[in-house]
This record gives structure tokens, sequence and C-alpha cells, in this order.
């Protein structure tokens, strides 16, 4: 029995609910377009049907009164005895959806149906206790569609988020303004996006009153429509109500490219349409019916990757989706001019302009102002290992980060600079990869010409993962001359992933979570001048906590300490010259700029010989009896001799020689930077 107690508490659940889906979406808010005409309204669907049978359709239906030119719908909401105003609303719509689609009703692959008293789950992604009841939705079945997924110990949903076409939002009391729609359906895209992942563009209606509204998500934003009279104008509320319940999934915004195999309401195996490079279509199987990496945000790139296999050769391959702001150069041609080169993703194919947003939104005389149109692109790559946090030892760690930073250094001789180093980016190479291809960088969405053009390119601070970005770009959000973003930025990322892998995994790749007084939690908490002062204090001191070191090997943890000395010589001239108001900075900058080669010599030296080591103690423990290392030998810098050379080294090379001389090892090279054709 439920007591007012128990009715408060959810009520109170519910409003916090409401309120962390709101903290969800706002964010994805803040490209507004309100649109001041009804032109884009009145413009869509006309390819679905004319207007001579909407006409007839007027003349035969019950639901419109020719002779009053009106629906048949309550003048007034408020009068209602039942307060039920969701049924008169309901029999319209359905009767539009039944007499042009009357095939899809029969089949049951398009429906009206009223949830505004069902729960729809939202992604797991999220919380699994959020949920949302739109008014109306429109069921679909069909190759972009599937029953949504089973959670244990749950009555098991018919209606979800996964297949639906479309929703539509009742406000007939008008007390909500427009702010507070937008903010509401944009819950419900936001978890089309997520749900479909084939998804290009959401198209959502708020009816209140007797005026209708259109608004139009895709990943430049959103778009929204003055209200539209349903009686003065019925032909624009048909036409809507069909675009939004179409038996043609690419009318409701899915990629067709895209298909899936369903059986039993589920998604079985799909297929990936593209062009080769011979600009003939080609198909490939999935491996997965899901992406396998989706950043299903409305707003922004969007990246999503999924696994293919071609049917030809056998061979894996990773095909990315993704949005790229118009004007900005495609991933496509720097990883074009990447071919054959190793430690670099390769490319199979691309298309480098499958569609636009300004298209999605009819935009064909001129773009409003502060518009970003993006355009999308499809791009096919051979496959690799999986990502760097799947590392199983802490030699396998140092050397998909070592080569992923060879990776960097030959593409900066190639003149481009990647901007967005995140363990999302790196990944270890193929499995039994030679060295030099055991790390892989990927991904060149945000790479420029370096420089760009001949001229030096600001730092960008907004572009590039936060939680890595270097001091200085922390600092150029503020400052009024910021520094040049160079290849010194990138490799601080590298730094800032080898540190965090180190405080949230073990030698075996073991996952420990950060303790709640862990320093790197200040990182992703503060923005600007704060989060640059956060990481300086932490490159001040190379030291690591305890706890942390005892489970890595020492080797491993000099690597990291020599690395942040690196760094921390490097942040404090940069600091010096931003604390210079009279100079030039491009101009004192320049002699850094040019001393890259010496750069990655020294860091990728500090990765061979931690590699070098860590080779040497497992072929020690693989000989079983053989005597471990004599006690005094310690990884840690000798203080008599030169930092890169360990203690007690006659110990050590006759060690060597022991494994030498019983064929466990060959000649241990720790593979020097020179014998990489740099």
């Amino acid at each position: 029995m439920r007591t007012r107690s128990t009715k408060r508490a959810e009520i109170a659940r519910s409003d916090r609910y409401q309120a962390e889906k709101k903290r969800l979406v706002i964010p994805e808010l803040v490209e507004v377009l309100e649109l001041h005409d009804v032109s884009f309204a009145q413009s869509l669907y006309h390819d679905l049907v004319c207007d001579s049978a909407i006409d007839t359709f007027l003349k035969r239906t019950r639901s419109y009164s020719l002779t009053q030119r009106r629906w048949k719908l309550p003048r007034s909401y408020t009068k209602l005895l039942d307060r039920d105003y969701y049924t008169p609303l309901f029999t319209v719509m359905s009767s539009v959806v039944k007499y042009f689609w009357s095939d899809s009703v029969a089949q049951g692959t398009r429906k009206v149906v009223d949830t505004h008293a069902i729960d729809l789950r939202h992604s797991r992604i999220d919380s699994p206790a959020h949920n949302s009841r739109p008014s109306f939705v429109i069921t679909a079945e069909g190759p972009s569609f599937q029953l949504p997924d089973i959670v244990p110990g749950k009555k098991s949903a018919t209606i979800g988020f996964s297949n639906i076409a479309s929703c539509i939002e009742i406000q007939v009391d008008g007390t909500e303004s427009t702010s507070e729609q937008l903010i509401r359906i944009a819950i419900y895209a936001r978890q089309l996006f997520m749900h479909q992942p084939n998804r290009q563009f959401v198209r959502v209606l708020v009816l209140t009153g007797h005026n209708i509204r259109l608004f139009h998500f895709d990943h430049s934003g959103v778009q929204y429509t003055p209200l539209v009279d349903i009686h003065s104008d019925p032909h624009t509320f048909i036409r809507l109500i069909l675009g939004l319940s179409s038996p043609n999934e690419a009318d409701l915004g899915l990629d067709t490219s895209i298909q899936w195999q369903v059986e039993n309401g589920r998604k079985v195996s799909g297929t990936l349409r593209t062009r080769g490079d011979d600009a003939t279509d080609v198909v490939y199987p999935l491996l997965d019916i899901n992406p396998f990496f989706s950043r299903s945000d409305i707003l922004g790139r969007c990246t999503t990757c999924w696994s293919v296999s071609d049917s030809g050769t056998g061979e894996n391959l990773l095909v990315k989706d993704s949005w790229r702001s118009d004007g900005r150069e495609s991933e496509s041609v720097h990883l074009q001019e990447a071919r054959e080169i190793s430690r670099v993703v390769q490319m199979v194919s691309c298309e480098p302009d499958r569609g636009q947003t300004k298209e999605l939104r009819c935009l064909t005389n001129g773009l409003p102002e502060h518009f970003q149109n993006l355009v999308n692109t499809r791009l096919v790559m051979k496959c690799y290992g999986g990502p760097i946090t799947g590392f199983t030892s802490a030699r396998e760690l140092l050397c998909i980060l070592r080569d992923a930073i060879a990776g960097h250094r030959m593409r900066l001789k190639r003149g481009i600079l990647q901007r967005d180093i995140s363990p999302k980016n790196i990944l270890a190479g193929k499995p039994g990869a030679q060295q030099g291809d055991r790390g892989v960088l990927i991904d060149l969405d945000l790479a420029i010409r370096y420089p760009a053009d001949g001229v030096d390119t600001p730092a960008d601070w907004w572009i590039g993962t936060s939680l890595y970005q270097s001091v200085m770009l922390h600092y150029s959000r503020d400052l009024p001359k910021p520094l040049i973003r160079d290849h010194l930025d990138d490799l601080e990322s590298f730094f800032y992933v080898f540190t965090h892998i180190i405080h949230e995994y073990d030698r075996n790749g073991v996952f420990y979570p950060l303790d709640d007084d862990s320093k790197l939690n200040l990182w992703n908490k503060y923005e600007g001048q704060f989060a640059a002062t956060v990481k300086r204090t932490f490159l001040a001191v190379s030291s690591t906590p305890d706890d942390i070191t005892l489970r890595w090997p020492e080797a491993c943890i000099r690597v990291l300490h020599r690395f942040q000395d690196f760094l921390r010589d490097i942040v404090r001239k940069k600091m010096g010259i931003i604390l210079q108001p009279s100079a030039n900075p491009v101009d004192i900058q320049k002699p850094l700029q040019l001393s890259a080669e010496d750069h990655y010599d020294h860091i990728l030296r500090l990765f061979d010989e931690g590699i070098g080591a860590l080779e040497i103690e497992d072929a020690a423990e693989s000989l079983g009896p053989t005597p471990p290392f004599p006690k005094a030998l310690s990884l840690r810098p000798s203080t008599e001799r030169s930092g890169l050379k360990r203690a007690r080294d006659d110990d050590l090379d006759a060690l060597v020689q022991q494994l030498i001389a019983r064929k466990v090892v060959g000649a241990l090279d720790p593979y020097p930077v020179s014998s990489f054709p740099y």
C-alpha cells in the first residue's frame, strides 16, 4: 500500500531524475536557431504526398470539417470534463497515418501510440533509472529498428527509443515556454540518437492547443519553427505527420547505407555500404550489430566506428563515420599522404562528403549567421589491435606508447600535427607486430598542417581532449597572445595519457579506480588557468604514490619520471616566454620548435631503455632457478653517473652475458633510436 510518505519520495525521486536528464542535455543546446517564418516546415515532404491527395483525404475523413475548415478537436481543452486532451489529438493523427500509410499500418511497421503514461527507458550510458514519457510516438519496424534491450529483473518492453521513428509532444495548456519545450524534447531526441546509431537527424513535433511547432535536431545543433496553425494550414500539418512516420527510413533521418537483418524483433546481422577507391559500391558485412565506438551526442563530430569484414580477402576493417566543420580539411587528405607509413593508421577508401547539415535543414539560399555547417565523412581503414588500455604487461604498454610517439614524429615530418592525443586515439599494433608497429596513432579529425600554410597556428584551446591537454593550452584560454601550438603540446598529452594509465591500472592491465583524493581527479575539474596550475603543480615533483609504484616495475616508473623531468623543463621555458610581454612570443618560441628532433630522440630513448630493462627482467624470470638481481641493483638514477645509466652496471652486464650464454635471449639491444628510419 502506498502511503503519503511513499508518494512524496517518488515525486522527489522523479524531480531528481528530471534534473539529471536536463543536466545531461543542456550542454547539447548551445547552437539553437529560431526560425522567423514557417517556410522550412512548409517545404518538407512534398515528395511524399501531393496537394490533391491531401484534399481528397480532407473530404473523406471524419476527423476534419470542410464546412468549418478545422479539425474536429475541442475548441477549448480546459473545459474537457475528464481533462483527456490526448484522445482527440490521437484520433486525428492516427487517421492521417492509417489513410496514407495503409500498407505500413496493416503490416504493423508504422503506428501512432499514446505513451504519455508509459515509461520509455533511457540508455544505460546515462542511468538505468532514467526514463521519459513522450505524449505520442510513432513506433517502427524495419532494418534500422529493434525491440528494446532486455533488462534483467524487468518486464520485457515492446516500445522503446530503439523502435521509435519520432516523438510528438502535447502541451495544450500553454504553460511551458519555448525553451522549456526545447529541453523536454531534446531529451527525447538525444535518446533517439543514442539508441539508433545510424541516425543523422531527429524531428519532433510539439502541439500547443491548435498550433504545431517543428524542432529539427542534427549535429550542428537544433532549429525550430514558429507556430503553425493546424486548422488554417492542414496541408503542412498532414505532411509533417507523414514525414515523421514515413516508411522510407531516410525521411526519418536514418542513414540507409547501414542496414540490419531483424529476426523476432531483434537485430541479428547487418551490412554497411560505401564507395570504394574505384567509385563502385562496396558492401561489407558487420562483424558486430553495434558500433564498437560511438559518441552519440546531438552536437559535434559524433564519431561512430564499425567493425566490418572484407568478403573478398577475409580481412577485418574499421569504418569510421564522423562530421567535420565545413572548410576544415578532411581527415582522408592526411591519411592519403600517410599511406605506406608505419605507425600510422592506413586508409583503404574514403567518402569525404556524404552529406551536410545545411542540406538536412534545406538551407539553399545562404547560411544563417553563426550556423556551423558540418560535413559527413566515412573512412575505411585497416584494423589494428585494441585500445591502449587493453595492454597485458608493462612492456607492452611502453611499446605501444613508444611506437605511437614515433608515429607522431613521422606525421610531424610530413607537416601534420595531431592536436588530439588521448587513450581512444592510441591503439596497439596487430598481434605479433614487430618493433615500430606495436603502437598506432589514429584519428586525424582535428589534425592541421604544421605550420599551417607556412603560418604558425594559434593554440586553439577548445580543440582536443581537455583532460590530456598541455599546461600552455589551458593557459591560452586566458592569454591575449597565446603561444603557438606545437609538437611539445602533443608530447605533453602523451605524458598525461601515460600517467593516467599508471594510476588507473597495474602492470598486467588490471583496472584500479582512482582514489577520491587522487590529484588526477583535479585535471578534469577545472578549466583555463586553474587547470594549468593544477598540472604545473603535478609536473613540479617527480613522485608517484607508493601504492601505485608497487603495482608497476621500477623501470616503468622511471620512464614516467624521466618524461616528467623533460616536460617540467619545457613548461618552465614556455612560462618564461609568456612572462615577457614586450617580446614577440613567436620568435622566442621558434628555437623550441626547431629542436623537435632532439626532443623526440630524448623521449624515445627513455622508452627504449625502459623497454630494454623490462626485456631483461622478463628473460631473467624465464630462467626459473636463476638467482635474482643482486640486492644492491636498482633502477633509480645513479648520483655518480649519467642519469640514463643504471647503478651496478657491472652486475647487470654480467647477468646479460649469462642470459646470452644460456641462449635465453640474443644480444639484448634496446633497439636504439638510430635503428628506425626517421
